[in-house]
């Protein structure tokens, strides 16, 4: 639960911040949208992305962990498909992906679940 609601926190504020850098990265129509796309985002991220990074594993190694960051890039470009009312680019997802790995990544380092 506490992986979930950190996806979700992280998922925010890459979309805020990518809206800050440029409209054109990802546009949203409302704050709802926001919030249903971070929680669309935290679902796939706590329970998809772990099975796609194992049947990726071999093609991660073969490009010494670049291929991560593309399935990082497509789950967000997927995510902001599903939900109505955000458009995204491709590059907006890529950074989005980056910003939202950065800020998950200091959630999970304040708030550890063990």
């Amino acid at each position: 639960m506490i992986r979930l609601v950190a996806y979700a926190v992280a998922t925010i504020i890459a979309t805020l911040t990518l809206r800050s850098i440029s409209a054109r990265l990802i546009s949203y129509e409302s704050q709802e949208a926001v919030i249903s796309f971070a929680a669309i985002l935290g679902v796939i991220n706590a329970f998809i992305k772990p099975v796609l990074k194992r049947l990726t594993l071999p093609l991660s190694c073969l490009t010494f962990g670049l291929f991560a960051l593309v399935l990082n890039a497509g789950l967000f470009y997927a995510g902001a498909s599903i939900t109505p009312g955000i458009s995204i680019t491709f590059g907006g997802a890529v950074l989005g992906s980056i910003i939202a790995s950065l800020a998950s990544g200091v959630i999970f380092s304040v708030v550890d679940e063990r």
